[in-house]
């Protein structure tokens, strides 16, 4: 299903477009939105956006004082509460009291996410990257379902990344117990999840009118890369020895507006009607990758493979029980 969706629809938008752009003429007066990780970069614009056009929206976050701080210029309906992705009993918690407010859900945005983070381990023995990234949006997603079912359209949209292509799911020892931690592959093996966790919430949930989507939102530099020191920065060849973006990161990258553009554009658009499941990127349904695809766009086949989700929604549940 995903694989043969993954075409473009000529959206009208594309890698400089901005949120404010994409959301300007709708009206979400009504409508209700979660945003994980909604207090900085992606998720701050992603949330300015949102309550522009009349949403109410609700913002968990790990530091809920440091949430409202961050969010305090913001007007609009905008509520911050307790969650902590690497902890599934907060996780529980936060959906269980949002289930038991008797609000439909419209739109859950999982934007929160950690990158290429020191060997961490989570819960039960987990990996903190897939744990955190994955099986805590799992873990949400599912608590919020009675919640997502009251909204007439409801949307999810899971935040993967261009790092899906260095790594399929590493099936055989998906928390690094027998083989060596390497950071960069955690992170593409849970960026792939994410991807693949929107193709499995629409084959469940598709009956229902709910759509899922994934989002590439492109390069920016954000506090997702607290993690990388700027030596590795420079190898990578995002910054010079100064911390400046180079000449090659400058055309490539977006502000955090423009990198929140891509989930609005899936948590608002209607030509995206009947496209669920779908991996995007600058506004726009990706092309599925081929041997002569740039490295940082476009989708790997692993990460939309309709086989590949039900494997690993089977496998997140035997994690969690």
């Amino acid at each position: 299903m995903s694989v043969a969706n993954q075409k473009k629809l000529g959206s009208g938008f594309g890698h400089g477009s901005t949120a404010s752009e994409v959301v300007k003429g709708l009206d979400l007066s009504g409508k209700t939105a979660v945003v994980t990780g909604g207090y900085s970069g992606l998720g701050l614009e992603t949330v300015r956006a949102l309550l522009s056009i009349g949403a109410a929206v609700t913002v968990p976050a790990r530091r809920p004082d440091a949430a409202r701080e961050a969010l305090g210029d913001l007007s609009g309906n905008i509520t911050v509460a307790k969650l902590d992705l690497s902890d599934l009993n907060s996780t529980r918690r936060f959906a269980e009291d949002f289930v038991n407010a008797g609000l439909a859900l419209d739109i859950l945005i999982n934007n929160a996410g950690i990158m290429a983070c020191p060997e961490t381990r989570v819960g039960n023995n987990w990996e903190a990257q897939f744990a955190t990234n994955h099986l805590g949006h799992f873990v949400l997603t599912e608590g919020l379902m009675p919640a997502l079912i009251k909204a007439d359209a409801p949307r999810v949209v899971s935040l993967s990344s261009a790092a899906h292509k260095r790594s399929d799911i590493l099936w055989d020892d998906p928390h690094f117990l027998d083989t060596p931690y390497e950071k960069w592959a955690a992170y593409g093996q849970a960026k792939t999840a994410n991807a693949l966790f929107a193709v499995g919430l629409q084959q469940r949930y598709d009956d229902g009118g709910l759509l899922a989507f994934s989002v590439h939102p492109g390069g920016i530099m954000t506090p997702l890369q607290r993690h990388l020191p700027n030596e590795e920065m420079v190898a990578l060849g995002w910054t010079d020895a100064d911390g400046n973006l180079t000449e090659v990161a400058s055309k490539m990258f977006k502000t955090p507006e423009g990198g929140a553009a891509t989930s609005v554009w899936c948590a608002t658009s209607a030509q995206l009607t009947g496209h669920g499941g779908v991996y995007c990127e600058d506004c726009d349904v990706a092309d599925l990758q081929t041997d002569d695809s740039p490295r940082f766009v476009h989708v790997a086949p692993w990460a939309v493979d309709d086989e590949s989700a039900d494997r690993l929604w089977h496998l997140t549940e035997q994690m969690l029980a």
